[in-house]
């Protein structure tokens, strides 16, 4: 299985995502609505080129897991791969431990040299930036005394909590990129919903558990 890589296509009426990483040319898509998946056009989906409908019925298709369908708000409406019943993918949460890591329950699935995978499993995720085996934490945090109470900040919105597949990718010496319906509990109780989600694993954002771009100005390297 290939790195993550996402890439969005926008319309007024629907979005469509595509990971790159996942996508095993099965050329379902293709085959299905080829106005809209052309690969030799560039960009090589045209989200506008079909109804929401024939879109969603389309990307259902898709064996591999690599394309979803949100509406324009950000809600997931449909995902290829296995899982197609919507209905049947557990919400994935993260529960933000005061000075602890990042704990990542439901159907998500972690890109890297190590991929891990599941649904209704269970990930912890380094928080304080010194683990050795990043992005996963190995209790490093309490070695330093890494102090943060797990707050969301005041202005995090609270969105609308749905269900569907999360990739949670790292990147290159910066946060934690997350890309599907992922709700964030933070330690006193408040929870943020969101479809496209940067989390900070350098320890200095301002913004914990979510990134500020802190990452670049200490240096950060992982």
């Amino acid at each position: 299985m290939g790195e993550s890589k996402i890439h969005r296509y926008t319309a007024a009426h629907a979005i469509v995502t595509w990971d790159a990483g996942l996508c095993r040319h099965a050329e379902e898509c293709v085959h299905g609505l080829p106005q809209v998946f052309d690969p030799k056009a560039k960009p090589w989906i045209a989200a506008h080129a079909a109804t929401f409908e024939a879109l969603a019925a389309t990307i259902r298709r898709c064996p591999s897991g690599a394309l979803k369908l949100l509406h324009p708000d950000g809600t997931l409406a449909a995902a290829s791969g296995p899982q197609k019943d919507i209905a049947a993918v557990p919400e994935t949460v993260v529960r933000v431990r005061p000075n602890g890591p990042n704990i990542v329950t439901g159907a998500f699935f972690v890109a890297g040299p190590r991929v891990v995978e599941g649904a209704k499993a269970s990930v912890s995720l380094c928080r304080c930036g010194k683990s050795s085996d990043k992005p996963f934490c190995d209790g490093t945090h309490t070695k330093i005394g890494f102090q943060d109470p797990g707050l969301l900040p005041a202005d995090a919105p609270p969105g609308v909590p749905s269900k569907g597949m999360v990739t949670i990718t790292p990147t290159q010496d910066g946060p934690l990129e997350c890309i599907g319906p992922l709700t964030v509990h933070g330690a006193d109780g408040r929870t943020s919903t969101s479809e496209e989600t940067r989390r900070c694993r350098c320890g200095h954002s301002r913004t914990k558990p979510f990134c500020d771009g802190s990452h670049e100005k200490v240096g950060f390297k992982a």
